[in-house]
């Protein structure tokens, strides 16, 4: 179907504006630690470190170790990745892993996706975030060998024993 020119010339103003919306970055909203989290997030984020606390404070308790490996240098190819919480709906979060690029003053700067998964680097966003927002941390080499990521490893290991066929 053509359009007249006319119509055209008066619809773009219109199809531009839709375009440039839907090109926006979505914004990523890195959560707080629960105390400090919005009110209607705090039950779910409380239950989470219920069922985490043993691996979510082991990670806490080696954070700072990390923190100063990665600013004495990390080797060639190992990437340092924080797990932080980012609102997902007013309601709900979800657990995402965003790449440190930074640490100063006791903030984060990191790159994180906005979507469910990263599919390349130019889906990434930069963000600030205080150290307390960290749940956990990985070094991940760049074979493939991780070193951290105490959270994970559990919710992986957890999720192996539901799937374990009992007799």
């Amino acid at each position: 179907m053509k359009l007249p020119l006319l119509q055209l010339l008066l619809l773009t103003p219109f199809l531009l504006a839709g375009l440039t919306a839907t090109a926006q970055p979505a914004a990523v909203q890195v959560l707080p630690p629960t105390p400090a989290a919005p009110a209607a997030i705090r039950p779910e984020m409380a239950r989470a470190d219920s069922a985490l606390a043993e691996p979510l404070q082991q990670a806490r308790r080696t954070l700072g170790q990390a923190r100063k490996r990665y600013a004495a240098g990390l080797p060639g190819g190992t990437r340092f990745l924080v797990t932080v919480r980012v609102l997902a709906s007013d309601t709900s979060f979800r657990q995402v892993q965003a790449r440190v690029i930074g640490w100063r003053d006791g903030a984060v700067q990191a790159l994180i996706s906005p979507g469910e998964a990263a599919s390349d680097a130019a889906d990434l966003r930069p963000v600030s975030f205080p150290e307390a927002a960290v749940l956990d941390w990985t070094f991940l080499a760049a074979n493939g060998r991780e070193e951290g990521n105490f959270v994970g490893k559990y919710l992986d290991t957890a999720r192996k024993l539901e799937n374990m066929p009992f007799r």
